[in-house]
C-alpha cells in the first residue's frame, strides 16, 4: 500500500500542480485500479504533460469502489483521488477558464456514457467556462484496425490467440464496436478469437471454439487500457473458473505477454504498449481545442 501511496502522491504532484500563468486544464479521467497495474498510469501521465505543455492535467477516478479502496489509507486529504465531478470543481476553483476532458476509456460504452454526463452537467452550470469532451478512441470505426495491430506483436504462431475485452451492458449501442473488434482481431491474428469479461463477444462461445482447436498453446492478450484485476483475477489466477483454469481443463497451456514498464515487468496491456500510446496522443491532438 505504501507503494500504491507514493503513486499517488506522485500522479498529484504532476497533474495537479497549479501554475498561475495557465488557463488551460486537462481532465484526463482513468477509470482505477489499486493494483501494481498502477503503473500504467505513471506511464501515461507524463506522455500526456510532455503532449500538451500549455495545459495542466489532472486525473481523476471513475471507480468509486477504487477510490475508497485507496483514499482509506491516504491520510492528507489533498493527496485524497478525486472523482471526475469533483476534478471539475477543483479546476475551476483553480481558476481554469479552458478544460478539455478526456479518457483512457477505448469503447464509448456504459463508462463513458456516465463521464459524459457528469461533463455536460458541468457545462450547462459554467457556461462561462469552455469545456470539450473528447471522445474514446474507438467510437471511430477507423481507429479499430490501427488499434488491434498494436497487440499483434504479442500474439503466438503456433497456438491460439485468445483476446480479452472488457464488454458493456447488453443491447448498449458500443456492443457493435466490440463485434467490429472482435472480427478485426479473427483477421489480424493468427487463430485469434475475441470475448469479453461481460456481454459480448460472448466468452463461452469464445471458449468452445477453442476447445474445438486441436493448438495446445493459448496466448491470452488483455485488451483494455489497463490489466489490472481482470488480468490478474478473471484470466489468470487459480481459480477453478479463471480463464487459465479453463483452457487448462482443454489440455492446453494459457500464458500471458509481459512487457518492460518503468517498474519492472508487467502483463501487457494498450496502456502500456508504445505504439497504441502514439496512437492514443494523436487521437487526443486531434480534438484537443486550440
Amino acid at each position: 500500500m505504501k507503494r500504491i501511496l507514493l503513486v499517488m502522491t506522485v500522479l498529484l504532484l504532476i497533474t495537479g500542480a497549479v501554475n498561475a500563468q495557465r488557463e488551460k486544464a486537462l481532465m484526463l479521467s482513468v477509470f482505477g485500479t489499486s493494483s501494481e497495474a498502477s503503473v500504467t498510469f505513471d506511464t501515461i501521465v507524463p506522455l500526456v504533460q510532455k503532449q500538451f505543455p500549455d495545459r495542466t492535467v489532472f486525473v481523476p477516478y471513475t471507480s468509486k469502489i477504487i477510490r475508497e479502496k485507496l483514499n482509506a489509507e491516504i491520510k492528507n486529504p489533498a493527496d485524497k483521488i478525486l472523482s471526475p465531478e469533483e476534478t471539475l470543481e477543483k479546476i475551476k476553483r483553480e481558476g481554469y477558464t479552458d478544460i478539455a476532458v478526456a479518457s483512457t476509456l477505448l469503447f464509448a460504452g456504459v463508462e463513458n456514457d456516465k463521464l459524459k454526463a457528469t461533463v455536460d452537467s458541468f457545462i450547462k452550470d459554467n457556461p462561462g467556462i469552455k469545456t470539450a469532451f473528447i471522445v474514446p478512441i474507438l467510437s471511430e470505426d477507423k481507429n479499430i484496425q490501427p488499434v488491434v495491430n498494436t497487440m499483434k506483436k504479442y500474439t503466438i504462431r503456433d497456438g491460439i490467440n485468445f483476446v480479452v475485452t472488457h464488454g458493456t451492458h447488453e443491447g448498449h449501442p458500443s456492443e457493435k464496436t466490440y463485434i467490429k473488434v472482435a472480427e478485426a482481431v479473427a483477421k489480424t491474428y493468427p487463430k485469434g478469437i475475441a470475448a469479453s469479461v461481460e456481454g459480448v463477444p460472448d466468452l463461452d462461445e469464445a471458449m468452445e471454439k477453442t476447445r474445438k482447436l486441436k493448438d495446445k498453446k493459448v496466448r491470452f492478450t488483455v485488451f483494455m487500457f489497463v490489466a489490472g484485476n481482470h488480468a490478474e483475477n478473471d484470466i489468470s489466477s487459480d481459480d477453478e473458473d479463471s480463464y487459465f483454469s479453463r483452457v487448462k481443463k482443454m489440455g492446453k497451456t494459457p500464458d500471458l505477454a509481459y512487457v518492460d514498464t518503468i517498474k519492472g515487468k508487467r502483463i501487457v496491456s494498450l496502456g502500456l504498449d508504445k505504439d497504441y500510446q502514439k496512437i492514443l496522443l494523436n487521437h487526443y491532438a486531434k480534438y484537443m481545442p486550440k
